[in-house]
């Protein structure tokens, strides 16, 4: 089986990288001090999605770790314009920040840490209006972002009985002139992608009518899809990520009787549960992740080890409707949430959110506000040399 042998190889490929090699000198005895670089952040950019029905535009909330201050529509302060209708996602790579609007059908190119517009990449433009119609998620490699969009995908009726129809598209862009360098056509609405060598995996997630779901494998030096994976465990697939024992996959489930939970697809095609799981983010050798099933009164945070295979909850303190998670290269985890309505009870979609941040022992030390609808946290980061 084909798909066996492409995991096999990427667990092998794995195998080897997570092998680190001390180079420090032999000699040991003199007083010289010595630096090495690290990673910090220094602040959060919470992509806020807005909300369609009530028109109320997308918008990014930075938060400023030093003066513990989050700025509101801080896109639109640093470049007189607005994000537009349903910004989805951001990356940061190198000094740029790539904002996708999958209202607008566009990504925001930016200074990452001034935000002035340094692009506004229309994909339907880029791409044609079949291909590049409502960009969804992104990730980067070698030089180059990937993009994930519906396209062409077209959903079903709304008694839910029509499957899908069509495929979505991954736009292969140069993050140095912005031009489209590649384009692969996957599969049935597209979302969460991660690159990993020569490979990019991308999650159809079928827009949750749970008929033709699958995970797309391109082969980034042949520029093509060299497989598409199947299981009938994985039926919305959404947010992926690689690590040493194979792939890891957020799966919504139907909403219904099927609950999101993630799965292990490891080396040899082996589809296993890990746990149930509503919002995720790949961290070091750790899964961290938010359950909070519609209805639930209490809501699990839980960290999982892919070395040990163990889980444990980071945290008892949460918020009241979690949308999203991620994790600081200090390693806090930050929680973003709706807040409540007080006539309903129930979260107030078109008011402002929140964010809540923990530390390494799961203590809450923070919490700011942020704009309608978070739905993706990343971050402000430098390297600083630290003594040993």
């Amino acid at each position: 089986m084909k798909m066996r042998k492409f995991l096999w190889s990427m667990v092998v490929m794995l195998a080897g990288a997570g092998t680190l090699t001390s180079c420090l000198s032999d000699n040991d005895d003199d007083n010289t001090d010595r630096t090495y670089p690290v990673l910090v952040s220094n602040g959060a950019y919470v992509v806020c999605g807005g909300n369609f029905r009530n028109d109320i535009d997308g918008s990014l909330t930075y938060y400023d770790y030093t003066t513990k201050t989050a700025s509101q529509r801080a896109f639109q302060a640093a470049n007189g314009r607005g994000l537009g209708l349903t910004a989805n996602d951001a990356l940061v790579y190198g000094t740029k920040m790539y904002i996708v609007v999958d209202g607008e059908h566009t990504v925001e190119v930016v200074n990452a840490k001034t935000l002035k517009s340094i692009k506004q990449i229309k994909m339907t433009e880029l791409m044609g209006t079949e291909k590049g119609a409502h960009p969804r998620h992104i990730t980067c490699a070698n030089g180059m972002i990937y993009v994930s969009t519906y396209g062409a995908s077209k959903s079903y009726g709304a008694d839910w009985s029509v499957p899908t129809e069509g495929n979505g598209y991954v736009a292969a862009i140069d993050t140095l002139n912005f031009g489209l360098k590649d384009t692969y056509e996957v599969g049935s609405f597209p979302e969460g992608l991660a690159a990993y060598g020569s490979r990019l995996y991308v999650c159809n997630s079928d827009y949750s009518a749970c008929t033709k779901a699958s995970i797309s494998i391109i082969d980034l030096e042949q520029k093509k899809v060299v497989d598409t994976y199947t299981n009938e465990n994985i039926v919305n697939p959404t947010k992926i990520g690689v690590a040493g024992s194979g792939l890891y996959v957020l799966d919504m489930g139907n909403y219904n009787d099927k609950p999101s939970a993630v799965w292990n697809i490891n080396g040899y095609g082996n589809c296993v549960k890990l746990f149930n799981a509503s919002f995720v983010t790949f961290y070091d050798r750790f899964i961290y992740a938010v359950n909070a099933p519609w209805g639930a009164e209490k809501h699990d945070y839980l960290q999982y080890d892919i070395t040990t295979g163990s889980t444990t909850h980071f945290t008892q303190d949460g918020v009241f409707s979690p949308n999203a998670i991620a994790v600081d290269a200090n390693g806090h985890v930050f929680v973003a949430s709706y807040r409540k309505n007080e006539d309903t009870g129930y979260a107030n979609y078109s008011g402002n959110g929140y964010v809540a941040e923990y530390d390494l022992t799961g203590a809450k030390v923070g919490e700011f506000d942020c704009g309608v609808g978070p739905n993706a946290i990343v971050f402000n980061t430098s390297i600083v040399n630290m003594k040993y």
